[in-house]
């Protein structure tokens, strides 16, 4: 059913000074809201700023399943939809509907502390940040380097595109100041990959991906103390603050430097060319340092996650296996990036009677129950197989003579990546494996099933030196 967006705000509005809202309401609504954000993009239409009015209160709503259905508007029905098309003109769509989300939750009640931060920074309202926006998106001319001491990376929040993107990044900058030091804001998980190189530093910084709206943006706060911290008693030129369209400023929305000559801001959504992101990268900062030079991403993993890889592929290889793979078939919880139960059963059954196998059991509890069928099925056929995790590791791996045809991983990512390191080959779909197993030089193949444009799949594909195929199904 569509309907005007100005009515559906005021439906909304009714329906709650009437205490008549349900949850499906709910749903329908900010569907519909979306929808027409969407519609107006494609057919080339100025967006509706009631549509986004109405996602903001149905999100800010003290009913968490009615702020359920607003939260799902804004992120996986639009912001993710405009951003994975790769256009230029979403951009500018995404900055107007998300800078009116941003401008909608400072005046919140709870947004005090957010609008106080805006205010700093001379942003006043959605035009203000819009002008920013539009000047921190304009060319620069290469320039020297030659001072800088520090080079602060924000997180792109995922694992893979960090390694990717902020990798390649490092090694970009690497070919220009060799020994200049790199602070990664994100994730802890991040040390797990990048805790080999004492020049690499993380400084934790915790986003909520699947928390509240303001939530999310509130997250900044914590950023800002920290370029504070790390940029004191440097001198502009002495650092260089670099946003790969990061969702700690809402892809460069949000501002972190009162002197943003040092601020490098990649829009990789809408950057020409063809290729992966991570050459995108690569491309974008040669031509703001004269470098033309292409880079690959960077990856330091700890040696004892080196150590662990080699001694698990030792355990396999005690069989006679020549050939090892590791296979993730984890999605993320986006079910989408699946193909079938039959089609994974059939991978896990050929690479298995190849050589050894390592299977992780990913993120979600679906992916353990997935790989739990998979193991049956396998010992059902007589294969030896090894479950490991974080709690019986030290003890399983003293054991004298242990052997298996399989081992099963079930735990962080630093290892996984030291699994992935020990390999001859990584399968698996779009997720963070293969572009941990892009940058570690592994061979790999990827699944890309395609619910999105043809740009998606090339911007996504993993990038590194080895051999790397992708197999797009639609």
């Amino acid at each position: 059913m569509k309907i005007d967006p100005a009515e559906a705000l005021a439906l909304y509005r009714r329906l709650r000074s009437e205490d008549r809202l349900e949850p499906d309401a709910a749903n329908r609504l900010a569907i519909e809201a979306a929808g027409r954000v969407i519609r107006d993009y494609i057919e080339d239409s100025i967006y509706s700023r009631d549509a986004v009015t109405l996602l903001c209160e149905l999100s800010s709503h003290p009913d968490q399943r009615i702020a359920r259905a607003g939260l799902t508007g804004i992120f996986p029905s639009l912001v993710e939809r405009l951003n994975d098309s790769f256009d230029p003109a979403a951009c500018r769509v995404y900055d107007s509907v998300f800078s009116q989300v941003i401008d909608f939750y400072r005046r919140h009640p709870d947004g005090t502390q957010l609008d106080n931060a805006l205010d700093a920074f001379g942003i006043a309202d959605q035009a203000a940040m819009l002008d920013r926006k539009a000047r921190i998106g304009l060319p620069r001319p290469a320039r020297d380097f030659a001072s800088v001491r520090k080079v602060m990376l924000l997180s792109r929040v995922t694992i893979g595109a960090d390694v990717m993107i902020n990798g390649t990044l490092i090694a970009k900058m690497r070919q220009l100041r060799p020994d200049v030091e790199f602070v990664l804001l994100g994730s802890t998980k991040l040390s797990e990959l990048y805790g080999g190189d004492n020049r690499i530093r993380v400084r934790e910084i915790a986003y909520e991906r699947g928390g509240t709206v303001l939530s999310r943006l509130l997250s900044w706060l914590d950023v800002i103390a920290a370029v504070s911290q790390e940029t004191e008693n440097l001198r502009p030129e002495e650092y260089l603050l670099i946003d790969p369209d990061s969702r700690l400023t809402q892809l460069g929305l949000l501002p972190l430097l009162h002197d943003e000559r040092s601020y490098l801001y990649f829009e990789s959504r809408s950057w020409p060319g063809t290729g992966s992101l991570g050459l995108l990268a690569s491309e974008w900062l040669g031509s703001l340092t004269g470098r033309t030079d292409q880079a690959f991403p960077l990856i330091a993993l700890p040696e004892n996650y080196l150590a662990f890889g080699k001694q698990v592929s030792d355990v396999i290889r005690r069989n006679g296996t020549v050939r090892i793979v590791t296979i993730s078939l984890g999605v993320g919880g986006n079910e989408s990036k699946r193909i079938s139960d039959e089609f994974e059963e059939n991978l896990v059954d050929s690479q298995s009677n190849n050589g050894g196998l390592i299977l992780d059991k990913g993120a979600t509890p679906a992916e353990r129950n997935q790989i739990d069928r998979l193991v049956m099925r396998l010992r059902a056929s007589g294969k030896a197989v090894l479950e490991l995790n974080e709690e019986n590791l030290d003890e399983t791996m003293q054991l004298e003579g242990i052997s298996a045809d399989v081992v099963t991983w079930d735990g962080g990512i630093g290892r996984f990546a030291g699994l992935i390191a020990a390999s001859d080959q990584y399968i698996g779909y779009d997720s963070a494996g293969q572009h941990i197993a892009a940058a570690l030089g592994t061979p790999c193949r990827t699944i890309f099933v395609s619910t999105n444009s043809d740009k998606f799949a090339e911007r996504w594909r993993p990038y590194g030196r080895g051999k790397i195929e992708v197999k797009s199904i639609k």
